[in-house]
């Protein structure tokens, strides 16, 4: 992966603390954007999990107890159905997606930020265009 600091496209009136401090801060923006995103899609698997082993469940409940004719099967896998349901509920994954999400797309337009900031010739070449 190439850095985006090692190109000819920096401006040469920033100094050379300022590009430090623009790389330490794109550093941890990258990190913590990686992190959310990691976050954001495992609880999105965690919640596509729950329910859909939630709607197995209840389908397989109905086929077994339609079949068999036992309550105890169709009970049982109800059961264990209510019980993913209840996981899924409580641990708010819905929610938390959300959330993460939020924060990723912050974080990601953070580093857009830095590294347009980095670029003050082309930031100029664009508001020249817009106007």
């Amino acid at each position: 992966m190439r850095d985006i600091f090692e190109f000819n496209h920096i401006d040469q009136t920033l100094s050379k603390e300022k590009v430090k401090i623009l790389k330490d801060l794109y550093a941890y923006y990258h990190k913590k954007h990686y992190g959310y995103e990691k976050l954001h899609r495992g609880f999105g698997r965690k919640n596509f999990v729950c329910n859909l082993s939630a709607g197995k469940l209840i389908i397989s409940a109905t086929v077994a107890g339609g079949i068999m004719l036992n309550p105890v099967v169709i009970a049982t896998l109800t059961g264990v159905d209510l019980i993913l349901k209840a996981v899924a509920s409580l641990k708010k994954y819905d929610k938390k997606t959300e959330q993460v999400n939020f924060a990723r797309i912050e974080y990601q337009k953070s580093l857009m930020r830095f590294a347009f900031t980095s670029e003050a010739k082309l930031s100029t070449k664009r508001s020249f265009l817009i106007d």
